[in-house]
């Protein structure tokens, strides 16, 4: 075990022994079933008390890193990153994570949605803690509806919309009406929540080309399957969006097939450029909806929502007759509330300046990092850029971005098929939601004193 210590101004010992150690596992410099050096030769080699290396193994069981077995010592039992990356994994070791899927919730007004919950908690009797309306909250179905309407577009009925909890529900649930006679294909690379889902309820998937660039049409036309899940509004984790044309092209092919469009406008409400919705241009009711309040909102509202064509509405009814919404009634009355009062709207006009400002900072100070050698594209996606290094490749930069403690992504992390096709002429994906400008500021500081340029 190779361990280099830093005694660092301020932070405990054994907290540096411990993310060393961790850093260690999780980049795979010590492997799956590897033994950890006895607590007192370890003091020993490092000039420290056994007592410091005894709480740094401690905590190292306590996260799951390493596990202690009689007789045996500490062994690590975790299998680190060279397996392949984690996308969303959140508990990583490194000081610094610029993940695409970053929120950041600091900015939420907490006292007006405290005092909504306490009011319908008093004033809403009984009724909260019965059954839920099968379709989700009327209240709530009614609330989106004059949103989206507002300020999407949107025309739709109450009555089209159903609520979930999360957005991957929402997405098997619709499954579950396609099921047996037509398949979902989708872009590669692509979002995982939405993919891993689909694949581990065996639901067939067809995915297109590994593609970085524009939207492969000719992929489309070709590909077995009548259901296509699109993210037009960022096509993550590329940032692109699809201008007017391209989304008229999707409608075609929809209409030609016979078949339906899946619209994740999970991103719509804090993107900072608006565009058309499928939806709104869709002429012959080809074109299935699908939001969440988990990114434009926060993380812990698991509460999603889609708009369904009539037809299909009355298909998912006959599919789901037993099934209830599994979101709570208490909150779903509660962000109603928060919609009808303006709230929520008010809180994504200012997070989608928050979120654009947060990115022209990240893409300025890496222009700026090692002479510009760090080119990035000011990306449509919400809270993430893409970037490149004209000479190092995408998985040298993140090998040694591990190193000095950031973690970075690439769009080889969200590609289905990266061991046997890896993405050629990748590019990161650098994501700030939930960084303040001083974590992106240390974040690329350690890149810029690190990277060997």
């Amino acid at each position: 075990m190779n361990i280099t210590l830093k005694k660092e101004s301020g932070k405990p010992l054994y907290m540096s022994l411990y993310e060393s150690i961790s850093r260690e596992i999780y980049t795979g410099g010590l492997r799956f079933g590897a033994k950890l050096t006895p607590r007192r030769e370890l003091a020993r080699e490092l000039g420290i008390s056994e007592n410091t290396v005894d709480s740094a193994y401690k905590m190292l069981v306590d996260t799951g890193y390493v596990k202690s077995i009689v007789r045996q010592g500490y062994i690590v039992s975790f299998k680190g990153e060279v397996e392949g990356d984690s996308p969303w994994e959140r508990g990583a070791p490194e000081q610094v994570v610029f993940s695409p899927n970053g929120i950041d919730t600091s900015k939420i007004n907490r006292g007006a949605y405290a005092k909504i919950l306490r009011d319908i908690a008093y004033n809403e009797g009984a009724h909260i803690f019965s059954y839920p309306e099968k379709g989700g909250e009327f209240a709530l179905r009614q609330a989106i509806a004059k949103y989206l309407y507002s300020f999407r577009d949107i025309k739709c009925s109450p009555e089209q919309i159903i609520i979930g909890a999360g957005a991957e529900y929402m997405l098997l649930s619709l499954a579950a009406v396609f099921k047996g006679g037509r398949g979902i294909i989708t872009e590669n690379p692509c979002d995982a929540h939405f993919y891993r889902p689909l694949i581990d309820n065996n639901i067939s998937v067809t995915t297109l080309p590994v593609n970085i660039g524009d939207f492969d049409f000719n992929a489309l036309y070709r590909a077995a399957g009548s259901v296509l899940f699109a993210e037009p509004d960022a096509r993550f984790p590329r940032g692109s969006a699809m201008d007017e044309s391209e989304r008229a092209r999707l409608l075609d092919w929809a209409d030609g097939k016979k078949g339906y469009i899946i619209e994740n406008g999970a991103d719509s409400g804090i993107c900072y450029d608006r565009h058309r919705t499928l939806y709104s241009m869709d002429t012959n009711n080809r074109v299935i909806y699908l939001g969440s309040f988990a990114r434009s909102f926060g993380p812990a509202m698991k509460i999603s929502y889609m708009v369904l064509p009539y037809e299909l509405m009355e298909m998912w009814k006959g599919t789901h007759a037993y099934y209830y919404s599994l979101a709570a009634v208490t909150e779903q009355l509660a962000l109603a509330e928060f919609i009808n009062r303006g709230y929520y709207t008010k809180h994504c006009r200012a997070m989608r300046l928050v979120y654009h400002e947060k990115k022209l900072f990240l893409s300025e100070r890496l222009n700026n990092a090692g002479g510009g050698l760090i080119d990035t594209r000011l990306s449509c996606g919400s809270t993430y850029v893409t970037a490149e290094c004209p000479i190092k490749t995408a998985e040298e930069i993140k090998a040694l971005a591990r190193r000095c403690g950031v973690k970075l992504l690439s769009m080889n992390s969200f590609n289905v098929y990266k061991k046997e096709h890896p993405i050629e002429n990748d590019r990161l994906v650098i994501g700030c939601g939930d960084l303040t400008r001083g974590q992106i500021k240390d974040g690329v500081r350690l890149l810029e004193l690190n990277l060997d340029y």
